[in-house]
């Protein structure tokens, strides 16, 4: 059964208030960020970009994401902190392994793709992955890792990948640290941009 969680809605309304921006330009910036990356990337004249993906939690794309973890961590929908609109992911750890957020996506068959999402750090500094998994076999197709503080805001993450299958699991990580510290991640504003 899914959770809505709201984690620390006052622990850190005080000295950091929520990052909001109007739907449109935040959305925008995602597209923008994307685009520029896949510029970067190798495309035939021929080639169309196209937007695959936009997932901000709001509504019935809650529904798309699942949360697992391997050790003491939690997740589910926060209506606490979210980048944009009412809600967003959350996800917690303490200790050693990992609490993640993630959903699988259908693709078109694409020779590239750039994905990025934002990711908000709250607590001590912790290490966040920005996984594109095979969900065949388990294995990375892109990985991104980032080392955030709990004094960042919402930080914008990429990565990109090509000649994937068309069936992908996007999911993100945090990790936890054998010293039992508690780590948590507002997560929000999926966007896939591929070439086709």
């Amino acid at each position: 059964m899914r959770t809505i969680f709201n984690p620390g809605a006052d622990r850190r309304s005080s000295t950091r208030p929520a990052q909001r921006t109007p739907r449109r330009a935040a959305v925008l910036a995602v597209l923008l960020g994307l685009t520029a990356a896949l510029i970067g990337m190798t495309a035939s004249p021929a080639s169309a970009a196209i937007i695959t993906v936009q997932d901000g939690f709001e509504g019935t794309q809650a529904a798309n994401w699942s949360f697992t973890h391997v050790g003491d961590g939690t997740g589910g929908v926060s209506l606490s902190q979210p980048h944009n609109g009412i809600r967003s992911g959350f996800v917690s750890m303490r200790g050693a392994g990992f609490s993640s957020v993630g959903r699988r996506v259908t693709l078109p068959p694409t020779t590239s793709c750039t994905a990025g999402i934002h990711v908000n750090p709250a607590l001590a500094t912790q290490q966040v992955n920005f996984e594109i998994i095979n969900p065949v076999n388990f294995t990375y197709l892109a990985l991104k890792t980032v080392v955030l503080s709990g004094d960042a805001p919402y930080t914008f993450v990429s990565t990109e990948w090509k000649h994937g299958p068309t069936d992908v699991l996007v999911r993100v990580s945090l990790i936890g640290n054998a010293s039992g510290t508690t780590l948590a991640a507002w997560v929000d504003d999926l966007g896939i941009l591929c070439i086709t």
